[in-house]
């Protein structure tokens, strides 16, 4: 049998869904990196918008735009030298030094104010890290998907190479393969995601936090493969007839599609897992 080639027309649409969620990933680490995010962002949070935005380009920016963007770095103020310049003046009247302590002790009263803050935003992981109460439930639900999401992107993209490249087939096909492949990959994948996003939240680095990645991921990543696999099915058996190669990007463009349907398969298991407590809410 020869290499399948897909209609033109596929390829220019395919091309372009791609191309747009290439374009929303760019956007979003230019803006990590120009607001500096690493310093305020939860660091596995990087990774898993700049990946998510590739097949869930429209709800990963407004998820990101809306509750999890990290502040702008503060520049320093010119007020804060002038002031120690005005303290290196000696002497000075009764009335200077009395302003100068009352001064003293706004600026101690602030820098207290300013400590039991920052002290609470890193307790809390911030607004945009721990999805406060004013954040609604579905926007917290989605960033608990997408680290599912992130997983199983990386997993397919690996899984699918691997079974392309090694030719490998169950019954003639190389399709039954990467089912199992691509599952195994996500969820190694899936559970580094997870781990990283639970340990910090909840402070505890060792077996229990591993425990719970593993059965938050395997739950979440059961429910996101359900979408996906049954996308995958539909377009390779009925559609194409098993000719769709993985070197097409039409192939990609359908993957892309699936893990969108896998995102919304995999929303109410998630749901759940945050009510009882399985997953941590972040963002």
């Amino acid at each position: 049998m020869g290499t399948y080639h897909p209609p033109l027309s596929l390829v220019i649409l395919g091309t372009i869904f791609i191309g747009l969620g290439l374009i929303a990933s760019i956007v979003i680490g230019l803006d990590i990196l120009l607001r500096r995010g690493w310093r305020s962002m939860m660091g596995i949070m990087i990774p898993v918008y700049l990946l998510n935005s590739l097949y869930l380009a429209p709800i990963t920016l407004w998820v990101y735009f809306s509750y999890g963007r990290p502040t702008k770095p503060e520049r320093p103020s010119k007020s804060t030298g002038e002031h120690q310049h005005g303290h290196c003046n000696p002497g000075g009247n009764g009335q200077l030094n009395h302003h100068d302590h009352m001064e003293n002790k706004e600026l101690e009263h602030g820098h207290d104010q300013s400590h039991g803050q920052h002290h609470s935003e890193v307790h809390g992981e911030g607004h945009h890290h721990m999805g406060g109460s004013s954040r609604p439930m579905f926007a917290t639900t989605t960033v608990a998907v997408c680290h599912c999401g992130a997983g199983c992107l990386l997993g397919d993209i690996v899984g699918e190479w691997l079974v392309y490249g090694t030719d490998a087939k169950i019954n003639g096909h190389r399709l039954w393969v990467a089912f199992l492949v691509d599952y195994g990959f996500a969820l190694l994948f899936g559970i580094v995601f997870q781990y990283f996003s639970i340990a910090p939240m909840s402070g505890d680095y060792g077996p229990v936090t591993i425990w719970r990645s593993i059965k938050a991921d395997f739950l979440s990543l059961t429910s996101f493969q359900i979408g996906l696999y049954g996308w995958m099915a539909i377009y390779q058996i009925p559609i194409w007839n098993f000719r769709l190669e993985v070197s097409n990007v039409v192939y990609w463009w359908m993957m892309q599609i699936g893990m969108f349907a896998g995102h919304w398969t995999a929303v109410p298991m998630n749901w759940l897992l945050i009510k009882f407590k399985v997953k941590e809410p972040c963002a």
